[in-house]
């Protein structure tokens, strides 16, 4: 479940608390009792929190005997996610519509839910409280895209929810969703907007599956008018030869909900990730043909390093068929710094390089260095030592050697890295070298980090417009030498909206989407 609603959380913002408490005021699209809407209609609700800041715990679940009563026993799990009042990013699902922490909590917008019957349950100081409604087929669906999800013998069929996605930057934000019937046969129906391509067609809640391996991850598809409908995008389920499972913990010892865990082969041959389920457990399953294993490698992304250090652990440990290997993974607050300069060569960079600082039994972080060398990477001091280094990215150049300084205490400052260049990697064309990441926080308010790439010098200009053309601010406008940049955009003084922000570099060009929420 890569991106399990990925266009309702910008970014996955860490929970670092489960104190629930009671909601009041539920309303699901206004109404007090069960709701009734077609596929791709607007959904949301709104909640008042006794208390500013509160976290509630949501799960949406598909009604599966549509008796309108959740029995976990028979009813299957869509997604489930912390919202926080006032949290502007979303905990792998919608944030608070207002962004306010004013005990006030609200979510709206197009959602392409399967037909369906669905229980949406809001858990609030481990008190529940449950709202129903349904989910009916849209009137005249533009497109549709099936296939079949294939799984053994004894694991249920029906109701697994496939989900086809927006891959592409100018896709309006919604997704479809679809679910299998006895046979494990589905159809996910859409409207006519197909603006998102390419899409990704790929299986939602394959957590309720178990430890098992979903293939393909995904499809690729590109939708086009004359084309309506798209069939064989199937999908199988093979059981876990070996498991690697364990917990994701806040610092305080809380379960962090819906974090993304990834494991990594030890010669970097496949990847594998899981969802942290509502008790902060992680399970992810090994291939018998993936086996056995000579290292565990287990790292917890965070999209906000500023303020929290990625979980990372790696150790060689055999993992052999019918092994069931645990390790809980810890996400610590930054308190400290760790500080220095980089020269290359013996001399100042000119260009910016990635410094890590890691500990393989439990964290890594990394930050870049300013054009002069200098360098500031966020640590906790929970840590007791670091190993610090560049990171060097083998596609492109320049790859560094240096001599390791030993280990590092966090709070160390004044330390001087010597890299010497010993070998530079071209790109194969110019796209691959010029990239555009996507600002950090989206949705914002009212200032957001952009970063970008150059890979050869020229003049460069970052620019935001509005949806209708207009450029509302020039963000970069000079002669550049090539290198990794980053840049701060203040939307004070602009309304609430969709924006799109733009780089150029001689013949080179990227957009993305920006989110202003006031």
């Amino acid at each position: 479940m890569k991106k399990l609603l990925l266009v309702l959380s910008f970014l996955l913002a860490i929970t670092v608390s489960s104190s629930y408490s009671q909601i009041s005021n539920l309303l699901v699209l206004g109404k007090t009792t069960s709701f009734s809407i077609s596929s791709g209609d607007d959904f949301g609700w709104s909640y008042n929190v006794p208390q500013t800041g509160d976290t509630t715990l949501v799960q949406i679940w598909i009604d599966a005997d549509q008796n309108g009563i959740l029995n976990p026993a028979v009813d299957v799990m869509w997604t489930y996610f912390n919202q926080i009042d006032g949290d502007p990013h979303g905990q792998n699902g919608p944030p608070d519509g207002d962004m306010t922490p004013n005990s006030s909590v609200a979510f709206r917008m197009p959602i392409g839910l399967a037909p369906a019957h669905y229980i949406l349950l809001f858990r609030n100081h481990e008190k529940y409280t449950t709202f129903t409604g349904t989910v009916n087929h849209m009137a005249s669906p533009a497109y549709t895209i099936s296939g079949n999800v294939n799984v053994p013998n004894g694991i249920g069929k029906k109701n697994i929810v496939v989900m086809l996605e927006s891959q592409g930057d100018n896709g309006s934000g919604i997704f479809w969703n679809g679910l299998t019937d006895d046979n494990g046969n589905y159809t996910i129906e859409m409207n006519s907007d197909t603006t998102g391509n390419p899409w990704a067609v790929m299986v939602s809640n394959s957590f309720i599956l178990g430890a098992g391996v979903v293939d393909p991850e995904e499809h690729e598809l590109h939708i086009y008018p004359k084309v309506t409908t798209y069939t064989g995008n199937n999908f199988s389920f093979t059981p876990a030869g070996a498991v690697v499972n364990g917990r994701l913990l806040s610092e305080e010892g809380n379960p962090v909900i819906g974090g993304r865990i990834n494991y990594t082969s030890s010669d970097g041959s496949f990847y594998r990730d899981a969802q942290t389920d509502t008790a902060g457990t992680f399970k992810i399953g090994l291939r018998p043909g993936e086996l056995p294993q000579a290292t565990v490698m287990l790292f917890a992304p965070v999209n906000d390093p500023l303020h929290f250090v990625a979980p990372y652990f790696m150790r060689a440990d055999r993992i052999s068929a019918g092994n069931t290997y645990t390790h809980d993974l810890i996400i610590y607050k930054t308190n400290s710094t760790i500080s220095g300069k980089v020269l290359v060569d013996g001399k100042t960079p000119n260009y910016s390089i990635e410094v890590f600082c890691t500990n393989v039994d439990s964290v890594y972080t990394s930050s870049w260095t300013e054009r002069d060398g200098s360098f500031s990477v966020p640590v906790t001091s929970k840590v007791f030592s670091y190993d610090i280094g560049p990171v060097n990215n083998y596609a492109q150049g320049p790859v560094y050697n240096y001599t390791p300084i030993g280990k590092v205490a966090a709070g160390a400052s004044n330390i001087i890295l010597n890299l010497n260049t010993t070998d530079v990697k071209e790109r194969p064309n110019a796209p691959e070298e010029f990239s555009l990441s996507q600002n950090y926080p989206n949705p914002f308010n009212p200032v957001t980090t952009i970063n970008y790439s150059v890979a050869k010098e020229g003049f460069v200009t970052l620019t935001v417009y509005n949806l209708i053309g207009s450029k509302v601010a020039t963000l970069v406008s000079e002669y550049k030498p090539a290198g990794h940049y980053s840049i701060q955009f203040n939307g004070s003084n602009l309304a609430s909206g969709i924006y799109l922000y733009k780089l150029e570099s001689g013949n080179s060009r990227a957009y993305k989407k920006l989110v202003l929420m006031k």
